[in-house]
C-alpha cells in the first residue's frame, strides 16, 4: 500500500512539475499501465480498479475484469475478491440492463400501441361520421321522398275532389236539365191532351149540335115544310 501511495505521490509531483495539462488520474492511468506492462500484480489491480470505476479512463467493465484475473494469475490476494465482486456487478448490471430494455421496450410497444389505438379511434371516428353523414343524407332524402309523395297525393286527392264535384255538379245540373225537360214534355204533352180534349169536346158539341139542328130540321120540314130552309125551292111554298 505505501508503494502505490508512494507512486501516486511520484506521479502528482511529476505532473505538476512538468507543467502537464492533463488529468493527474490519467497520468495515474498511464504510470500504473506501464507498471502492469512491467508485471506488477498491484499496478495490476489498480488498473482494474481504474477501468471498474472510470477513473482515468473510459469505463470498462470486461478491462477490469481481464486486469483482475492478471492479477489473480500473478499471485494477488485480493483479486479472487475483487472478481467475485465485478462479477456480481456485472450480473447486476445485466439484469439492470435487461430490466431497462425491457422497460425500454415496454414504454417503446406501450407507444406504438397507444398510437394504433388512436389510428384506429380516429378512424373509426372517420368512418362513424361518415356513416353518420350518409344515414343523415339517406333520411333527409326519405324524408325529401315522404313530403314529396305526400304533397302529391294531397294534390291528388284535391284534384280528385274537384273532379268528383265538377262530376257531381254536372250530374246534378243535367239530372236538373233532364227533370226540366221532362216536366216541360210532361206540361206541353198535357197541354196538347188538354187542347185536343177540349178539340174534341168542341167538335162533339159542335157535331151534335148540327146533328140536334138536322134533326130539328128534319122535323120542322116533315111538319110544316115550308117553314124549312128547303122552302124557297119548293113551288109549293111560293
Amino acid at each position: 500500500m505505501n508503494i502505490f501511495v508512494c507512486l501516486l505521490a511520484l506521479v502528482l509531483s511529476v505532473s505538476m512539475n512538468a507543467g502537464a495539462a492533463d488529468d493527474p488520474m490519467v497520468s495515474l492511468f498511464k504510470f500504473q499501465s506501464q507498471m502492469a506492462a512491467g508485471g506488477n500484480v498491484d499496478a495490476m489491480m489498480k488498473l482494474g480498479e481504474m477501468y471498474e470505476q472510470g477513473s482515468g479512463t473510459k469505463k470498462d467493465l470486461d478491462k477490469a475484469m481481464k486486469m483482475y484475473r492478471q492479477a489473480e494469475a500473478g499471485g494477488a490476494k485480493d483479486a479472487g475478491g475483487a472478481i467475485k465482486e465485478l462479477e456480481k456487478r456485472k450480473k447486476q448490471g445485466s439484469l439492470a440492463e435487461k430490466k431497462a430494455a425491457e422497460q425500454k421496450a415496454a414504454r417503446v410497444r406501450a407507444a406504438e400501441e397507444k398510437t394504433a389505438r388512436e389510428k384506429l379511434a380516429k378512424e373509426k371516428a372517420a368512418r362513424d361520421k361518415i356513416a353518420r353523414d350518409k344515414a343523415a343524407k339517406e333520411k333527409a332524402a326519405r324524408n325529401k321522398t315522404v313530403k314529396e309523395k305526400a304533397a302529391r297525393d294531397k294534390t291528388a286527392r284535391e284534384k280528385a275532389a274537384r273532379d268528383k264535384a265538377a262530376r257531381d255538379k254536372a250530374s246534378r245540373e243535367k239530372a236538373a236539365r233532364e227533370k226540366s225537360a221532362r216536366d216541360k214534355a210532361a206540361r206541353e204533352r198535357t197541354a196538347k191532351e188538354k187542347t185536343a180534349r177540349n178539340q174534341a169536346a168542341i167538335d162533339k158539341a159542335n157535331q151534335e149540335a148540327a146533328a140536334r139542328k138536322k134533326a130539328e130540321e128534319k122535323k120542322t120540314f116533315e111538319s110544316d115544310p115550308c117553314n124549312s130552309p128547303a122552302a124557297r125551292f119548293m113551288s109549293s111554298c111560293k
